[in-house]
């Protein structure tokens, strides 16, 4: 299963950005997103709207999910790299390409883990 897309470096119109996005709120995946340069990449986490008990999840974590992609985030990073996050979004900027593209599968893991986790709870 396709965790996130990686955009082209061209992607005219945000085509395929808003194709991923379109696909990821029909079935109700995590919306990521890579996006490549010549050796660095950014990884993105948008919150789209779940149904209301997904919802309910992701707004009571209180930090949880920020602090725990913090750590996913500090795996992969070096001295270059920056990150920006909340329970509602997550940027992991500037992280080598293949430690990226590993950032943003643990990524997905974790929003999914998350909300399936206190669904069956």
């Amino acid at each position: 299963m396709q965790k996130y897309i990686e955009l082209p470096k061209k992607d005219v119109g945000a085509k395929v950005e808003n194709e991923w996005y379109a696909i990821c709120q029909k079935k109700q995946f995590p919306f990521i997103t890579l996006k490549s340069r010549t050796k660095l990449a950014d990884v993105h986490w948008d919150y789209i709207t779940y149904p209301t008990n997904e919802d309910g999840i992701l707004n009571d974590l209180k930090g949880k999910l920020r602090d725990d992609a913090l750590e996913i985030f500090r795996k992969y990073a070096d001295k270059r790299s920056e990150y920006r996050g909340n329970d509602h979004l997550v940027w992991f900027k500037d992280l080598e390409i293949e430690k990226a593209k590993l950032a943003a599968e643990e990524l997905y893991d974790l929003v999914v883990c998350y909300i399936d986790g206190h669904k069956k709870a």
